[in-house]
This record gives C-alpha cells, structure tokens and sequence, in this order.
C-alpha cells in the first residue's frame, strides 16, 4: 500500500480515536443509555486505546517511515486492534453523539488493513524471520487462545439455548454482539493463523504477527475493563477474569519474544 494512504488513514484513525476516548472518559451522560456494566467496559477499553492503542499506532508509522519491516507488521496489528474494537462500538453501543466517529474509525480501519492484507509480501515476510522454537511456541499459543475463546462463549451459548434462559452477558441488548465478532471473526483467524504458522508457510507468519499485536492490545484492554467493571460494582466470573489476565500476561511475553525473530527492512 501507498506509504501516503498508510500515514494519512493512520493520523485520522488515531485522531478520531482520541475523541472518541477522550468524550467516553469524560463527556458525563455520552454513555447514560447504556447498562452499568457496559460503561464500565466502555470507559475500560477507551483508556486503553488512548494511552496504548493510539501512541502505538503513531510509533509504529513513524518506523514504517523508517523502513521496519516489523513496524509495519506491529501497524497492522494496531489496525485490526482499531477495526475490531469500533466494529463493537459501532453495533453494540447504544446510539450517542459519536455514533459516526465510531462507523468512520471502523470503516477506515477496515478498509485500510485490506488494502495492506491484499498488498503486503508474505514471502518476504517469512524470509525475514529467524527460524525456531518460537515460532511454533506462538503457534501453540494463538491457537489455545482460539479454542479456549470458542469453548468459552458456546458453552454460554448452549446452556443459554438448552435451559431457555437468556445469557446474563446478555444484559438488556438484543444480541451478543462480541460473541458474534469473537466466534465469527477472532476464533477463526487464531485457527487459521496457528495452524499455517505450525505448517511454516508464509501467510502463517503474517498472519500470526498480526493476531499476536491485537491480541495483546485487546487483552490489556480487557483487564482495564475488568478493573473499571469491579470499581463500579459489577460482580465478575472469576474464570473469565483469570483467563483473559493469564492470556494477555502470557500474550504480550509471547508476542515480545516472536518480534524479536524478525528482521527486515520494508521496500515500497
């Protein structure tokens, strides 16, 4: 992709991005038609997203400047980091003020990252990583993570529908909206991307350096979540709050240790 799309698309995501953070934390009344528990979760991952996501995503164009290979790589993994999380705003939040400030990060994002999809080298890629352990230990790794989310959510899911109760992640929606995105999105990619890094082929390693940025952004947003969801009083499954902690500390390890591997520059 053009060095100019990826700069300019990037500046507007990140910009859009503060507002949107910035307005949840402190624009009193943005989320009022929300449930409790969800504004916890809102103002959770906001935080996250402007002290993590937002720095990391200009870090990482400035080393795209520079002609980093895994600059661009950490750049993608941002991106879909920004592209799954608006998608959840865009369809779970109840209508607000900044309903098209969240459609037009999602749709920017989303568009942005299959431009880079569709357009990157996955051989070079590949080339440009030290063979290992550590690869097939992140392999390992994304794919648990994977089956475990899936075994997570479905076993809500089926007891839901076997006892005809509704889901208490439910709460006063329509529909599970992050189930649905999880299952139909993140379950499958971690699969894919596991499986084609344990076969050593080269849209495994992409795939995987991606997956492994999003996930660790996403997990470190979850437990800030976590916290802000116990400071207003919302009760917490201590099985989901033990395995998102324990992903996102074994994630961001992982993930550290497989960026470390790469070595390349970018050429455009």
């Amino acid at each position: 992709m053009d060095k100019k799309i990826i700069y300019t698309n990037s500046i507007i995501i990140a910009f859009l991005a503060i507002i949107a953070t910035t307005s949840g934390l402190f624009w009193n009344g943005l989320y009022k038609n929300d449930t409790i528990s969800i504004v916890a979760q809102m103002m959770g991952q906001d935080l996250i997203t402007l002290i993590v996501a937002v720095p990391l995503i200009l870090v990482s164009i400035y080393l795209v400047s520079k002609g980093s290979l895994r600059g661009r790589l950490i750049w993608m993994g941002a991106l879909f980091y920004f592209l799954y999380t608006y998608a959840s705003m865009s369809f779970l939040t109840s209508f607000n003020q900044l309903f098209l400030v969240y459609v037009a990060i999602f749709s920017i994002s989303l568009y942005t990252f299959l431009g880079e999809l569709v357009s990157i080298d996955v051989s070079y890629i590949k080339k440009s990583f030290t063979p290992g352990l550590t690869s097939k230990i992140a392999a390992v790794f994304i794919i648990t993570v994977g089956l475990m989310l899936a075994a997570m959510w479905l076993k809500m899911i089926i007891d839901s529908l076997l006892t005809g109760t509704v889901p208490a992640a439910l709460e006063s929606y329509t529909t599970l909206v992050i189930q649905a995105l999880d299952l139909g999105i993140l379950v499958p990619a971690a699969i894919l991307s596991g499986y084609l890094l344990l076969k050593n082929k080269a849209w495994g390693y992409a795939l995987a350096s991606i997956f492994l940025i999003k996930a660790s952004l996403i997990g470190t947003a979850i437990t800030s979540m976590i916290l802000f969801m116990v400071m207003n009083g919302v009760s917490v499954a201590m099985a989901q709050v033990l395995f998102f902690v324990m992903v996102t500390l074994v994630g961001v390890v992982v993930t550290a240790a497989f960026y470390r591997k790469i070595n390349g520059k970018v050429t455009w």
